[in-house]
């Protein structure tokens, strides 16, 4: 069931500069249903359009203002190579989207969007699929009118920076990609801008309730 939109809506950008949220930003400041987009940022970007505000801060959740927005787009993460430890990670991939997500509570944002990944699951033993899960949860928990979960496998896109297994990883997707049919269909890889175009949809003409999309529901929304 959608949501009613009224008018011109604000967005609010998280990860901007990353693999898919630098393929958002763009999309946004393009589309007409985004009055104003708001890009949550460490460092100033150089993008200059007459509907960009940025805020500024080296700690993100610092730079939230009291200000209301129609929808959130998360697109902040990192790995734990990058990340350094779990701990590093944690906060980077735990905290940051859930502070964030308690601002928007507070400012009665009604629509969340959030990239977590395949596998997700907070009883999992794996460290990375348990911390996304805990983040599912935690937001399941915030009740928005509309969640938007995105669950895609490994991304494919230009990455500023190399990240070796990642690529093996995708290699070897590549090959066995076609294979991955029916429930293995939820592994394929993930083009970056096909991503970004659904997160910007799911934004802009939301839906009620708490969705999770995996490859097909992203690929079928991006459309």
């Amino acid at each position: 069931m959608g949501m009613k939109n009224s008018g011109p809506q604000t967005i609010l950008l998280a990860g901007a500069t990353g693999l898919v949220g630098s393929a958002v930003l763009p999309l946004l400041l393009a589309d007409a249903r985004a009055g104003k987009v708001i890009a949550l940022v460490r460092r100033p970007l150089s993008v200059q359009h007459a509907k960009l505000e940025q805020w500024v801060g080296e700690d993100l959740l610092d730079a939230l203002k009291p200000v209301a927005v129609d929808a959130v787009i998360c697109c902040t993460g990192t790995t734990i190579k990058k990340a350094g430890s779990q701990a590093a990670f944690i906060a980077v991939d735990k905290a940051i989207p859930l502070g964030i997500a308690r601002w928007a509570k507070q400012q009665q944002v009604p629509v969340f969007c959030i990239i977590s990944a395949i596998g997700a699951d907070a009883a999992s033993r794996i460290f990375y699929s348990r911390v996304k899960g805990e983040v599912e949860q935690e937001l399941e928990a915030l009740n928005f009118p509309g969640l938007a979960l995105f669950q895609p496998s490994l991304l494919s896109g230009p990455r500023v920076e190399r990240r070796m297994g990642e690529r093996a990883g995708q290699a070897v997707m590549k090959l066995i990609g076609p294979l991955f049919a029916g429930p293995l269909a939820s592994y394929r890889i993930m083009p970056h801008d096909v991503l970004a175009k659904a997160l910007v949809q799911a934004a802009l003409a939301p839906a009620s309730g708490m969705r999770r999309f995996r490859y097909r529901d992203i690929v079928h929304l991006a459309l």
